[in-house]
This record gives C-alpha cells, sequence and structure tokens, in this order.
C-alpha cells in the first residue's frame, strides 16, 4: 500500500522523534489506541506507568490523531499518527495493544492486553494471536481459552509469554470506587427506584441489531423502574471511520434512540466507560456481550436475550475463524457464552418485562452460582493496572 508524501512525511517526522528519545535515554512505548473505545483498557496502566516511571515516552496509533477524547493522555498531536503506520516503527520498544489484530514492529516487544473477557469464541484466531509476544491475562477463564490457542495450533515452542495481570479496567468498580445513588442522581434519576441496564453487544444479529426498539419498549413496561441504556463502546463507532457499517449497521445510535427520551425514567449514556452504571444497576439485560462477566463479579442479577440469527448465521460468517467455535460451544462453554449458564435467558421479547420483574424481586435466586463463577472471572482485582505496570517495567528493564 503507497503513501501520499503528508503521510509519508508524518512517519519520517514521527522516526525521527523517536530517535531523539533514544539518545535521550528514553523507553518508547506506542499504545495501540485504534478505536476511541480503546481508551478505557489503555488508560489505567498507563497512568500506572506515569507514576512509576518518568523513562518512557508515549505514541498514540490510531484511527483518530488529534481526536478530543485522546487528550485525557496528555500526550501532544504531534505524538500520534495514524494505526496503518504501526508496523514502520522499529524505534519502538513496545507496543501495546488491546486488541488481537493490532500490529507492531516485528522489532518492538508486542503484548497484547485483552479488551474484554472471554466470548464468543473457542479461541483466538492462530494468524493474529502469533503476532504478539506476550499476551496479558485477565482471569483464570482468559487463561484456559489462551493456552487452548496454543495447543490447537501447537504454538508451544514459540515461547509465548503468558502474565496474569488482570482487567485492569475494572479497578474502580471493583475497589468500590462508584457510588450508587451519586451516579443515578448525576444522571438525574431517582435512586430510590430499582434501575435496570442495557448493555448489548455490537454484532449483527444480537439484540440491538436485530430487535432494536423493541427491546427498550419492553423494558419500559416493567414500570416503577429507572432504564440506561448503555451500548457496546464500538456502536459509537463515529460516522467518518472506516469500520463505521461493520460495528454500526450504518445506524447512528444515538439519533434513532433519541424518541425514548421523552420517558423520564430512561437515559442512554453513549460514554466510554460502563463501570458506573454497572454499579448503579440492580439487573443488567444484555445478549452475548462480556460486560456480563465484568457484572456477575458484583453478584448481580443478568438476563441475556436469545437471539437464533446471532448463532445460526453471524457466528459463520464472523468467527469462523476462531477455532471450533460453535452455537452449542457459545450458549454452553463457559470461556464463550458471557455467563449465560448462570443468568435467566429470555427467548420471547414479549416476556423480558416479567423475567426483570422477577429478578428484581429474587436477586439472590443465582447468587451461589454467580459467586462460583466469578472465582474465575479475575486475576488481580482492583489492582490488574498495577500488577500490568509493573510487569511492563519489568520487560523494559527500568
Amino acid at each position: 500500500m503507497g503513501y501520499d508524501s503528508t503521510s509519508s512525511l508524518k512517519v519520517l517526522e514521527i522516526k525521527s522523534r523517536m530517535l531523539k528519545d533514544k539518545l535521550g535515554g528514553k523507553k518508547i512505548i506506542i499504545l495501540d489506541i485504534e478505536e476511541l473505545s480503546f481508551i478505557p483498557y489503555i488508560l489505567p496502566i498507563y497512568n500506572v506507568l506515569l507514576e512509576r516511571t518518568k523513562k518512557i515516552s508515549y505514541y498514540i496509533a490510531t484511527h483518530y490523531p488529534g481526536n478530543e477524547n485522546l487528550k485525557i493522555f496528555g500526550i501532544p498531536v504531534r505524538k500520534q499518527f495514524s494505526v496503518n503506520h504501526s508496523r514502520e516503527f522499529s524505534g519502538a520498544d513496545i507496543f501495546l495493544s488491546p486488541h488481537i489484530y493490532g500490529e507492531g514492529n516485528k522489532r518492538s516487544l508486542k503484548i497484547h492486553i485483552n479488551h474484554n473477557q472471554p466470548v464468543k469464541y473457542e479461541s483466538y484466531q492462530k494468524s493474529e494471536f502469533v503476532n504478539f509476544d506476550v499476551h496479558f491475562l485477565t482471569s483464570p477463564l482468559h487463561r484456559e481459552q489462551t493456552e487452548n490457542t496454543i495447543r490447537k495450533y501447537k504454538l508451544e515452542e514459540m515461547n509465548i509469554s503468558l502474565y496474569d495481570t488482570g482487567y485492569s479496567k475494572s479497578d474502580k468498580l471493583l475497589n468500590g470506587e462508584y457510588n450508587r445513588d451519586e451516579i443515578l442522581t448525576g444522571l438525574n434519576l431517582d435512586p430510590l427506584k430499582k434501575t435496570v441496564l442495557y448493555a448489548p453487544s455490537w454484532d449483527e444479529g444480537l439484540s440491538l441489531r436485530k430487535f432494536g426498539k423493541k427491546v427498550i419498549q419492553n423494558i419500559l413496561k416493567t414500570g416503577n423502574i429507572n432504564l440506561i441504556v448503555k451500548l457496546h463502546p464500538i456502536s459509537y463507532c463515529p460516522e467518518n471511520g472506516p469500520n463505521y457499517m461493520f460495528y454500526t449497521g450504518g445506524i447512528n445510535w444515538i439519533k434513532e434512540l433519541e424518541e425514548f427520551n421523552r420517558f423520564e425514567n430512561f437515559r442512554h449514556v453513549p460514554s466510554n466507560s460502563i463501570d458506573p452504571l454497572l454499579e448503579a444497576a440492580d439487573v443488567l439485560v444484555t445478549d452475548v456481550s462480556s460486560v456480563a462477566l465484568e457484572y456477575i463479579m458484583l453478584d448481580k442479577p443478568v438476563i441475556y436475550i436469545d437471539c437464533p440469527e446471532f448463532f445460526e448465521t453471524t457466528l459463520k460468517k464472523t468467527y469462523s475463524a476462531f477455532g471450533d467455535t460453535t452455537a452449542d460451544l457459545v450458549k454452553n462453554d463457559p470461556k464463550a457464552n458471557a455467563g449465560r449458564h448462570v443468568g435467566d435467558v429470555v427467548y420471547d421479547i414479549e416476556k423480558l418485562h416479567l423475567v426483570i420483574n422477577e429478578c428484581l424481586s429474587d436477586p439472590d435466586k443465582l447468587s451461589d452460582k454467580r459467586k462460583d463463577f466469578a472465582k474465575q472471572l479475575s486475576y488481580n482485582p482492583g489492582k490488574a493496572a498495577e500488577a500490568a505496570g509493573d510487569k511492563i517495567i519489568e520487560l523494559l528493564g527500568l
């Protein structure tokens, strides 16, 4: 793929800046924030690194250089570049990516930090998995999925490093740093009411893309509740993003759901961070989203909307390369089913509000099963960012 003169100049400029950093005794880390939705997975680790050492210079690879959301890192625009150029910078010591498709230079140490808990597939794709030298594991369940990938493709001799660091995005949530009443009051919702959170995944055939407004209409039938809608971050992919059609189905979901703003007990919160909302909610409604595993850690009820089209069609189309992924596995295997075996499954959308009422009336019904499963869902709960930051510093020899 050729580059125009502007992009070629940018690459040379970044290379020159990295060389200057190197001569100044700095280590270099490229933060892969291809999509803005990856920010919550990178930011906690980045903040730990900033506290631990001043000997690292950071760069951002993204589809959106200069985007307002990236200002939270304090990394100047001159050190941000198109993710399409990530492989060109041999001067980077570490390429840190929260998704398995990230591509760093072959001379860099490439570290994968998973942006979700294990869900939807039996194992990683070999072609992407082997692009990383190091995998930071979120949980015993993630280790099981990862080791299965290594066995499946006979990758033992590659000596790919696995470290049990944890799920840094959930640190604040698991440390109890959010206050339910404050969150609901901040959204102008009544803290005395029970709160339902609808947080679906993004794929074609799942509840948002298949049933859309019907899900929200039915939840609102529940009665005297608050309803918060928080879609998968990638469902808010900017219309100018290269993956907009794939991730959203060509629908601007913020505009699509505006009609529900007339309900006083409804809030659509299109933010990158769902964690405060998990604390605020009494019941989670989802489909095949790994957010359910984060919520199970709080020992609160999860309701899963069954989505036959996803299992029958999308799995084959989108996830066929991810090992022996089948509908049966994604429905029933804890390594892929988003905790469906410890929640309530709704097969008829029209009955969703009835199941919500049942869960609100008896939230402890499946508590023992949730607590048992939760033991497989986290390494270093509440301290995952520290574990990841310390391991990176160790790998850099600082």
